[in-house]
């Protein structure tokens, strides 16, 4: 069996009806035989965390470990984009809106 990284996106409801829903990107470390069984084990897994107020909306990617192993130190998964600009608006150690902060 090898190691396979899931990028998944879930959506939180927010409990302050002044705020919106916001969403959370989790990350699993699953082992298969086949990417096609690595697919079904993150979306396994995703859907085992569900409940009223956390709805899965994404499954993003799921890859195998960039180097095959996770037994040491390594990398795991590396994904690109086109615009430092959008991933900063997004992120909020970068600066992006911290979904849990009051509305302005």
């Amino acid at each position: 069996m090898e190691p396979y990284v899931g990028i998944v996106v879930f959506e939180l409801a927010s409990q302050d009806s002044e705020l919106k829903n916001f969403y959370r990107e989790d990350i699993f470390l699953v082992y298969a035989d086949s990417e096609d069984e690595a697919q079904h084990k993150v979306a396994d897994r995703a859907h085992e965390q569900e409940y009223e107020e956390l709805k899965l909306r994404h499954i993003v990617d799921v890859a195998p470990a960039l180097y095959g192993h996770v037994d040491r130190d390594c990398d795991l998964y590396s994904r690109h984009f086109a615009a430092i600009e959008d991933y900063e608006r997004f992120e909020m150690k970068l600066g992006g809106k911290d979904p849990l902060s009051p509305p302005k």
